[in-house]
């Protein structure tokens, strides 16, 4: 009779470590993304630092006006913008979706704590 009730318990388990396994995953996967993001960030930053420089010295020589100056930082500005916006919205909801994650992992150790206190309870009656 302890068998039948031991192996969900041990099947609950196993499912808890399979959750904390992807969990693990996504966490590996979403580093390295954010990681090659900034990596181009940078490299599109040193490329509009460049021609930001150059489009300077045209100014300053008297080529261009100042508005044309401004415009070439608004692609940079945008694309900062933008992931700016991304990081925002995916922490908030990773967030969320992490606190449900735990509460739930919570909830299905403390049924697994009660389901053997059960078992221990009717093993003591035989």
């Amino acid at each position: 009779m302890t068998d039948l009730h031991q192996h969900p318990q041990h099947a609950l388990w196993a499912k808890i470590e399979q959750e904390k396994r992807t969990d693990q995953l996504i966490k590996v996967v979403s580093k390295s993304s954010w990681s090659i993001t900034f990596i181009f960030l940078l490299i599109f930053a040193g490329l509009a630092g460049y021609e930001a420089y150059h489009t300077l010295s045209l100014y300053q020589e008297g080529m261009v006006n100042f508005l044309t100056v401004f415009d070439t930082f608004m692609p940079f500005i945008t694309v900062v913008g933008g992931i700016c916006l991304t990081i925002a919205i995916l922490s908030t909801v990773g967030m969320f979706l992490r606190l449900r994650t735990s509460s739930l992992s919570e909830i299905q150790m403390r049924l697994a704590a009660l389901e053997q206190m059960i078992v221990e309870q009717s093993g003591k009656k035989d």
